[in-house]
């Protein structure tokens, strides 16, 4: 397979080479065009993406899968283990994918809305969508948008199987049966040798890893929240994680990084929501123009017909001639850049929060640019 799939299936943190030193209790120091807290050995002049050799045996077990269903592996594994859930559990929820949805997000004909979210087929089951394949008429209070998302669903998996009186101890098929509640009991079984191998490959795979340098200047302020981010680089994704004081429960989301990262860059004067769109709509957050967030700004992310953003991440400038953002993306992603490209067809929601530095007024969101 080639080096792209191996970037989107690994998780945790890649240690080579001293790339990369995390938590450095260095000195601080600032070169022009450079973060701080970044050891002068693992400065690059454009993001360096460290990839682990595999082995021949996960290759043969990873063959006929798409990037994206094993996506959605990684995201069952990286959440059950976030969640403390033990390889039964992690096993059952992989069951279930696998028999429910052969670890594909479906969208659902029969429900229209959901089309309009990113998914990898189309059924027409009753009203059931994602991995998991839930009903919308009974889980679709949550919005639609959170039905399509497949760590949404791994999340809801999972407090269903912890609400099983004794669940640690019971048979992987048949806790997903009793999540599932299948008219068929028989069909999670049947995929339990494909699971094991699948288990064993993701679960031992390592991380890539992202390292930068910008060559651009900001005002003091905007440096001071990359900087505060960046020391983060490689922490793992956790759903809720991050405060103000750092990494909690096992690393950040999005919203934990940039609140963590404001904080700090204020000098606590500036203490954010855990959330997304109440951080845009923060009082200290004044309104940029697409064009001209400086490197520090925080830009929100909303997909096609949502009322609140889904996604947050820190302007980081130009790198090696790509616009950049610096975030916690997703599970099994650790904290790192990537192009801003990635949301060119949602709406931008631009952010500044340092006081007296207030660009011309906004009137709105910034939609799109089309061809």
């Amino acid at each position: 397979m080639a080096a792209p799939l191996l970037a989107a299936l690994v998780a945790g943190v890649a240690l080579a080479a001293g790339l990369i030193v995390f938590g450095s209790q260095d000195t601080p120091t600032t070169e022009p065009g450079c973060l701080p807290n970044i050891p002068r050995t693992s400065r690059r002049a454009a993001p360096v993406e460290i990839a682990m050799p595999r082995p021949a045996a996960l290759t043969s077990t990873l063959a006929g899968y798409t990037e994206n269903q094993l996506g959605i592996a990684r995201t069952a594994i990286d959440v059950g283990r976030q969640r403390g859930i033990n390889e039964r559990g992690i096993t059952a929820a992989l069951l279930a994918a696998a028999a429910e949805s052969d670890f594909r997000n479906y969208a659902n004909s029969g429900v229209p809305e959901s089309l309009r979210y990113p998914h990898d087929a189309v059924g027409a089951d009753y009203d059931s969508v994602g991995p998991w394949q839930l009903r919308a008429s009974i889980w679709g209070s949550v919005g639609m948008a959170q039905l399509m998302t497949p760590a949404y669903q791994a999340n809801w998996f999972y407090d269903q199987l912890t609400a099983i009186p004794g669940w640690a101890q019971v048979p992987a098929p048949e806790l997903a049966q009793a999540v599932e509640r299948s008219a068929v009991p028989a069909a999670y079984g049947r995929h339990t040798e494909r699971v094991t191998e699948l288990l064993a490959a993701l679960g031992s795979t390592t991380s890539t890893v992202s390292v930068g340098c910008d060559p651009h200047s900001g005002d003091g302020f905007g440096q001071r929240v990359l900087a505060a981010a960046h020391r983060w680089i490689g922490q793992p994704y956790v759903w809720g994680g991050g405060d103000e004081n750092g990494p909690s429960k096992g690393g950040f989301d999005c919203s934990g990084l940039t609140l963590h990262a404001i904080h700090i860059a204020s000098g606590g004067r500036i203490t954010l929501p855990h959330y997304t769109q109440s951080q845009l709509q923060h009082p200290t957050a004044v309104a940029v123009p697409r064009g001209q967030q400086r490197l520090g700004d925080l830009i929100f992310f909303t997909q096609p017909g949502d009322a609140d953003s889904h996604h947050v991440a820190i302007y980081a400038g130009v790198i090696g001639g790509v616009e950049t953002v610096l975030h916690a993306a997703t599970f099994g992603v650790p904290v790192g850049y990537s192009p801003l490209s990635q949301w060119s067809t949602e709406t931008w929601d631009i952010r500044r929060y340092a006081a007296g530095d207030a660009p011309e007024p906004d009137h709105g969101p910034t939609r799109p640019r089309r061809a």
